[in-house]
């Protein structure tokens, strides 16, 4: 078992996975530093007893000189992702794939030896629509729709094909996780769909749920995702830090849950007392994605199982809406105005 007095170093630490992660880590007993784009983290990791290093840039290797020379291992949960993005397709080349040659030529001249990665389940988006969960070892490729997540994917395919290569010539473990949308609250609803910004499809049930607003469930009801919980995502890059476990590894959620389940759920948590919100349904609007993954490495060599249901998620979600322990790093709900319902 790893010693749990390593020095890990978190990057992107100001996002959603990222400040769950160096949290989490930190409450498990390791030393934390946190490392963000933003100049400044307004106290926030001070506050848990984190060291925070800002204004960090992975494609820029004199950023590298901020970070410290003694690290045991990296979790890197950084980089431009679609929901935050244009259509650009030159800030996922610098960012992930430069970024990645830049990290790891560090690693190589600091002896870190492991890194925490994640990737994207578009890279085996032609297995998805099936209803037959997609294994690990699937062959990668991209959308090939012209779509915000096809130079996205191809990004991280190569970040991923990087590490190996390092792994080869250097001896850098990587682990590599593979998962859909990782559900918790962050007071933003917003994201970008195509360089276009919206409302989270799932935020906008919860909010018209809030109002007793009435929700449409569209398509095929029975339609089928994994839903992965942020806090049993954290748990998994812990336990990736206390093994050897290596490449690409799915992180599922507890079950496949129904779209009508998912919808119900989220309506029957969030809706005031005893003022249930409506549901009806549009059976020819549009269908939603299925995507499933299958269970593999995650259970068999780490020992990691999801164990938040979804009603469990959402019960803690709302826990944390109005609790809002990130306030300092992000801001409260009230900070985004919501004018679209």
């Amino acid at each position: 078992m790893t010693d749990m007095r390593q020095k890990i170093l978190v990057l992107g630490a100001t996002g959603h996975l990222g400040a769950n992660s160096a949290v989490h880590l930190k409450e498990s007993g390791y030393q934390v530093i946190a490392v963000g784009h933003r100049n400044s983290d307004n106290g926030f990791f001070a506050t848990k007893g984190i060291s925070y290093i800002g204004g960090f840039s992975l494609e820029d290797s004199y950023s590298y000189e901020k970070l410290p020379q003694d690290i045991d291992a990296v979790v890197h949960l950084a980089g431009t992702m679609p929901a935050h993005a244009d259509k650009s397709p030159m800030p996922y080349v610098k960012s992930i794939i430069v970024g990645m040659v830049n990290l790891c030529e560090w690693l190589t001249k600091t002896h870190c030896k492991r890194v925490i990665f994640n990737t994207t389940p578009s890279d085996v988006c032609s297995f998805f629509g099936s209803g037959i969960p997609v294994p690990e070892n699937s062959s990668r490729s991209f959308p090939k729709n012209g779509g915000d997540h096809g130079v996205y994917a191809i990004a991280k395919n190569c970040a991923t094909d990087i590490l190996e290569h390092y792994k080869y010539a250097h001896g850098i473990s990587s682990c590599i996780f593979r998962h859909l949308t990782v559900y918790g609250y962050t007071p933003n609803p917003y994201y970008y769909l195509d360089g276009v910004k919206k409302i989270l499809p799932w935020r906008k049930i919860v909010m018209q749920a809030q109002l007793g607003r009435p929700v449409e469930i569209w398509g095929d009801k029975n339609r089928k995702k994994e839903l992965l919980y942020i806090k049993d995502f954290v748990e998994a890059i812990r336990l990736a830090l206390q093994t050897d476990v290596e490449g690409i590894i799915n992180l599922p959620g507890d079950r496949p849950y129904t779209l009508e389940e998912q919808i119900t759920t989220l309506v029957k948590v969030f809706s005031p007392e005893n003022d249930s919100t409506s549901i009806s349904f549009a059976p020819e609007k549009p269908d939603t994605p299925q995507n499933l993954l299958l269970m593999g490495k995650a259970i068999s060599e780490m020992g990691w199982s999801p164990k938040y249901s979804w009603e469990a998620a959402c019960l803690d979600m709302k826990m944390t809406m109005h609790e809002e322990p990130f306030q300092l790093l992000w801001g409260n709900g009230d900070d985004f105005i919501v004018s679209e319902l």
